[in-house]
């Protein structure tokens, strides 16, 4: 293990919070092409290049879009988000590294430092000099299409600098540890490792080859979302049935929408104005004695309230 952070004092600083008035109707997303060569991508139809190792920014509106790239296309759904994080779009599903660096306060003992620096260690392979190998970073390797903070959990994004130090309100002579965590491209990544690892990738003549394997999930292989199907028919309680009809009818409508239309629907249905209601507990509170958890029916009713808490925080998503 090799500590590569400076320990200083934490200082403590003070955080502006700022409201916002009328909500937004749309997300603006880099689109990033880290690739030697230039990129064509279509959004809706419509051809967007995207010049060698350069990025873009594209602001989609809420609700359903296309996005096609090398012969393939799938549809995505971009909404509000109860938690708004970062994120970026990664069409060639390039490899990208999540880095977490470990900050300490100056007393923190190397006992402390070290259980907390090895829970964020990663068992990943490394291609050296054309041998792949496997060792132990504080880092996690991702090529998905859409990544954000929701699920990758990170707090710098591409091009945005790595601090020196964090400040947080502590006490003083308190012992305080923390982790931060910077999205890197793969060739600044491999810079960044031979320049501050080079004694534990033992590469101090700067000559060791590296790269990492890239293994993305075939589009067809990613994860999608989906309203399960409900075959209303089977269901005995009518005003269960005719609930659930009304409510796969809504969230079809969702999908026809855009903008800030998608967002009031949106609102009434998963969101804030939901007053958190989910299908399951409603249809329980219309059919209380056809609720058994494990009749079929009701467990597809479960799938729709999971398939809405899944998709809650995050503002985009690929559906089938």
């Amino acid at each position: 293990m090799m500590k590569i952070i400076q320990y200083f004092l934490l200082l403590a600083c003070g955080v502006t919070l700022c409201s916002c008035s009328s909500g937004p109707t749309s997300v603006v997303r880099v689109i990033d092409n880290p690739t030697a060569n230039e990129i064509v991508i279509a959004i809706d139809g419509k051809e967007l290049a995207i010049p060698a190792n350069s990025k873009t920014k594209y602001t989609f509106e809420y609700g359903k879009h296309n996005l096609a790239y090398n012969n393939e296309s799938f549809d995505f759904v971009v909404k509000p988000a109860k938690f708004s994080g970062k994120g970026f779009i990664n069409p060639t599903q390039s490899n990208y590294m999540l880095h977490t660096i470990v900050y300490s306060t100056d007393n923190t003992s190397e006992e402390d430092y070290k259980k907390f620096y090895e829970e964020t260690l990663h068992k990943i392979p490394i291609i050296f000099n054309g041998e792949e190998e496997e060792v132990e970073l504080p880092v996690k390797v991702v090529n998905d299409i859409f990544i954000e903070d929701e699920h990758n959990k990170f707090d710098y994004s591409i091009d945005q600098k790595m601090p020196k130090e964090i400040h947080e309100n502590i006490y003083k002579n308190q012992t305080y540890q923390d982790s931060r965590t910077k999205v890197y491209r793969e060739k600044e990544y491999i810079n960044f490792l031979k320049n501050e690892y080079s004694e534990f990738l033992n590469d101090e003549g700067g000559k060791l080859e590296i790269s990492f394997p890239n293994k993305p999930i075939k589009l067809a292989e990613i994860n999608q979302y989906a309203f399960p199907t409900i075959n209303l028919e089977k269901i005995e309680c009518d005003a269960g049935k005719k609930y659930l009809a009304e409510t796969l009818d809504n969230w079809k409508q969702l999908y026809t929408l855009k903008g800030s239309d998608f967002a009031s629907k949106y609102e009434e249905l998963g969101g804030d104005k939901s007053n958190g209601n989910r299908p399951f507990a409603r249809y329980k509170e219309l059919c209380p004695k056809d609720t058994d958890r494990g009749n079929t029916d009701v467990q597809t009713v479960l799938q729709l309230d999971n398939f809405i808490r899944d998709t809650r925080d995050i503002h985009f998503y690929i559906i089938k």
